[in-house]
């Protein structure tokens, strides 16, 4: 592990080993948490790549009852359809041991994600600042649902906003063009924000970031000192 810029790096030499370091670190902040605060809190992402982590921490020896769980974003489709990030982690995570942990979500009934925005974030201001957030990083660089180029995108992603969720419509998004997702101040209202990542490309991605170039969001992120960031990535 590697330190720069106050904020973290973990790197692997492959995936199987990735996943078992974060899953036991995860695991270990968990416990520290909640002996120290009686209780946690996670913002989760969706998306394939932290399915290993959730499968492993569905089985984790933790006192899940007191972990409150909710999404960095959220596709606006029914809960019920395999393309929501609710889904996933009603599927992958909340079962076995960690089917006591409770749901926080953002899907409501309004036809459109900014609709529901302000519901959502009256739902999630309880359990913030989040105690870990989880995000990845798409190959364009978007992380949670902050897609560049994307209706709404300069209003949530705007450092300066006081929303903490925001509604984006991203034509050709995969799963659903529709979204609602956490801000980049309300990415920020985290103790600590861990990113996930695989591949040369995205390390390329993450460099430029890290450096203040690119489109990315994630500069934001790694600009700030106030709320550390570790990234976790393997080839």
């Amino acid at each position: 592990m590697s330190t720069v810029n106050g904020h973290e790096e973990s790197f692997f030499q492959d995936r199987k080993r990735l996943f078992v370091g974060l899953a036991q670190d995860f695991h270990d902040r968990l416990s520290e948490i909640i002996r120290k605060r009686r209780k946690a809190s996670l913002a989760l992402a969706g998306g394939t790549t932290p399915g290993p982590l959730y499968d492993a921490l569905s089985n984790a020896l933790l006192p899940w009852e007191k972990v409150s769980i909710t999404l960095t974003d959220e596709r606006w489709v029914s809960p019920e359809d395999p393309a929501s990030n609710e889904y996933l982690i009603r599927d992958l995570l909340m079962k076995r041991r960690a089917a006591g942990a409770t749901f926080v979500p953002l899907k409501t009934n309004h036809a459109k994600a900014s609709g529901g925005a302000g519901i959502a974030e009256k739902r999630i201001t309880p359990i913030m600042p989040f105690d870990i957030c989880l995000i990845g990083m798409g190959p364009d660089g978007h992380i949670a649902s902050l897609i560049p180029g994307a209706e709404g995108y300069a209003a949530a992603s705007d450092p300066n906003t006081p929303k903490k969720l925001a509604g984006i419509h991203a034509p050709g998004a995969a799963g659903a063009p529709e979204r609602m997702t956490l801000t980049v101040p309300g990415l920020l209202s985290s103790r600590r924000i861990v990113v996930l990542f695989m591949g040369q490309d995205k390390l390329n991605v993450y460099n430029e970031a890290k450096a203040g170039e690119g489109s990315s969001p994630l500069r934001e992120l790694l600009a700030q000192k106030k709320v550390p960031v570790h990234a976790f990535w393997a080839p």
